[in-house]
């Protein structure tokens, strides 16, 4: 191994070493078998002096209890040995190299699925550009992926990559222009604006006291019990119910209190989101497939409504196991699942579910956003793996320090300059956060298609 320097000032947490030849910043280097990463490099008229962060050791469940010796030489890790102390996967989910190393980076779909994902950054820095990477791994893996797509980008993981830049990238990360159109199906509730997506629709057939409170969610007690005896009603003269069969049960109810629970029945039956020719779940969650549901052009309520409903039933019928395990992707994610003070949304509730309770029935979440301080910080919270691209806004700064283990006021100055496509990935397996540069999509990003 090739001799760095000597170490001059140590703790238990890290080191200051005079360095003996040329080191950077973020190298990963060795004392013994302890793996330290450079945070910082001074140059002062005794020489260059560098300060390293320590990691890990080779010998497993190490703690360092006492701090390394003065005068310990310090020499560069090789590449197979910062790889195991730092836990990167053999394989997996394949998003791109550690910088400035060819040692490619996987994460664990296990642990993606069982423990969740949220990938952070500012517009403009590669947030959802990353995300495609880690859904074109799932579809080549089979694993199902459902992504609720607010303005319509990811429709692109149908065509290949033909950008010319990013084609030269590709030889360097092993990757080569490839397009999933056999895989990637388009749903949308409004197709005027989607022509090539198949029409959504949830069912409306005997829908439940509590299907129908979930669309109510600001009923009085005087509406519920005037809906609930809507529900008995339709349920004792019709083998099969539908909606408006609950409207004109709600408008022969005595109670003054149906004035103003029938407009918003009419409301729901408006929206078009019910159909007795519904989409069937198992359609949208199926192995090998990745659905995309469009909204693009659907006004925000209606968003809400259709994403809360819509992730009710894909929890239950996954609780049933009648679907099988999936990653479910939301952009755009302070839309849906805001923090508290910063809106309200429908499908809040059973995003906080899925993220508290979806590891036990092998539903993953993937939480995208540009602005983690307006997402629910309990939803970030229950994210294991974080994917964090270039942030400057000092709230947002703030949340993810405060969310991510490993990160501190230090990484928060790293986070505001990192470069498009290098982000800080932390969570497990990782024995630290690692700077990747995020590979080449093999398919075309959506976000470039608006571009003049």
């Amino acid at each position: 191994m090739e001799e760095v320097g000597e170490i001059k000032e140590s703790s238990t947490s890290s080191f200051v070493f005079k360095a003996t030849a040329d080191v950077r910043k973020l190298d990963y280097v060795l004392v013994e078998d302890i793996l330290a990463q450079i945070w910082e490099i001074k140059q002062q008229s005794q020489g260059t002096f560098a300060h390293a962060v320590v990691i890990g050791s080779l010998r497993k469940n190490y703690m360092i209890r006492s701090p390394l010796k003065i005068g310990s030489k310090v020499y560069k890790a090789e590449e197979k040995i910062a790889k195991k102390i730092l836990g990167i996967c053999e394989e997996g989910i394949y998003i791109g190299l550690l910088k400035d190393t060819e040692i490619k980076v996987h994460l664990s779909p296990d642990i993606l699925i069982q423990k969740h994902i949220c990938v952070l950054a500012k517009s403009g820095s590669g947030k959802s550009y990353a995300m495609g990477v880690i859904v074109e791994e799932f579809i080549k893996k089979g694993i199902p992926v459902l992504i609720i797509d607010p303005h319509g980008e990811y429709v692109s993981l149908r065509r290949p990559n033909l950008n010319k830049q990013e084609i030269k990238q590709m030889k360097k990360f092993g990757v080569k222009p490839k397009g999933y159109v056999k895989n990637v199906y388009e749903f949308a509730p409004i197709c005027s604006r989607n022509r090539e997506a198949i029409p959504l629709y949830l069912d409306e057939t005997n829908l439940s006291y509590q299907d129908l409170l979930n669309l109510l969610p600001n009923a009085t007690p005087l509406q519920k019990g005037i809906l609930y005896e809507a529900v008995k009603r339709a349920k004792e003269e019709k083998k099969f119910y539908f909606l408006n069969d609950i409207l004109e049960a709600i408008k022969e109810s005595k109670s003054n209190a149906k004035w103003n629970l029938i407009p918003q029945i009419e409301q729901i039956i408006s929206m078009k989101l019910f159909s007795i020719n519904y989409t069937p779940i198992r359609e949208i969650i199926k192995k090998g497939r990745c659905s995309i549901i469009n909204l693009r052009g659907t006004p925000p309520y209606i968003q809400e409504i259709l994403v809360g409903l819509l992730l009710n039933k894909i929890f239950e019928e996954r609780k049933n196991e009648e679907i099988p395990p999936a990653l479910i992707v939301i952009e755009e994610a302070h839309r849906y699942c805001p923090e508290r003070g910063q809106g309200k949304s429908f499908a809040s509730n059973i995003i906080r579910t899925i993220a508290s309770e979806g590891r036990k029935f092998g539903i993953g979440l993937a939480i995208v956003s540009q602005r983690p301080a307006r997402v629910d910080k309990n939803v970030i919270s229950q994210c294991n793996t974080h994917i964090i691209l270039k942030t400057t806004n000092p709230n947002d700064l703030k949340a993810i320090v405060a969310s991510v283990e490993g990160l501190d006021a230090k990484a928060a100055d790293e986070i505001q300059m990192l470069p498009v496509g290098v982000a800080i990935v932390a969570g497990l397996p990782l024995a630290a956060p690692i700077f990747v540069e995020i590979r080449p999509r093999e398919t075309m990003h959506g976000g470039e298609l608006g571009k003049i």
